[in-house]
């Protein structure tokens, strides 16, 4: 009778057995998790509204309002599950309007941020020549002093705030609106930032 014997497994070289192993193990990075801005979905844009220097596309499912002030470029309305937000684009000259860390500073001291938040970072990114700085906050945004959105106290609320270097600037955006909305269209947010170019 005869016994059955195994067939014997190819040979893996050491190397590359060894370099296997090392891509198995703990510290190998996880693929296709490079972060959940890469992974959202792409955001539509609308056509590109130029002005003051620099163009800017809305995203296509924001509603475009008509400027109320000629220091703004662009206003609109954007729509969420918490009710709607609002945001503004200000121009105010060359070198007008203070500097980006004035800025993000201004914006903190509109919000009363929820108590054991953390401390907002400010991030940024730079591309095409243009520097996008930007922060995110959520708390109690207050009424604003100088007629902007919102003219009472609003609890729940988020405020993104951004400055967009380039040449002929700086420009500003404001966006305030229910933190629900704001959190949906945060993706919305940073692809409008993205689509900034000098003109």
């Amino acid at each position: 009778m005869t016994t059955p014997t195994a067939t014997p497994l190819p040979r893996v070289p050491a190397l590359g057995l060894a370099l296997l192993l090392l891509a198995c193990g703990p510290d190998a990075p996880a693929q296709g998790n490079a972060g959940a801005e890469e992974a959202a979905e792409p955001v539509e844009l609308s056509a590109p509204v130029t002005a003051n220097g620099v163009s800017v596309a809305l995203p296509a499912a924001w509603n475009r309002l008509e400027p109320r002030s000629r220091m703004r470029m662009l206003e609109a309305e954007i729509p969420g599950s918490g009710g709607v937000a609002e945001i503004s684009m200000y121009f105010f000259g060359p070198g007008g309007g203070g500097g980006a860390a004035a800025n993000i500073e201004r914006w903190k001291s509109q919000v009363v941020l929820d108590p054991g938040a953390p401390e907002p970072i400010p991030q940024s990114r730079e591309s095409d020549g243009v520097r996008r700085i930007w922060i995110e906050l959520e708390g109690m945004v207050k009424a604003s002093t100088i007629g902007s959105f919102p003219t009472t106290d609003q609890p729940d609320f988020a405020l993104y705030g951004a400055v967009i270097e380039a040449p002929g600037g700086p420009w500003f955006l404001r966006a305030v609106g229910p933190a629900s909305t704001m959190r949906e269209q945060r993706q919305a947010f940073l692809a409008m930032l993205d689509s900034a170019r000098p003109e």
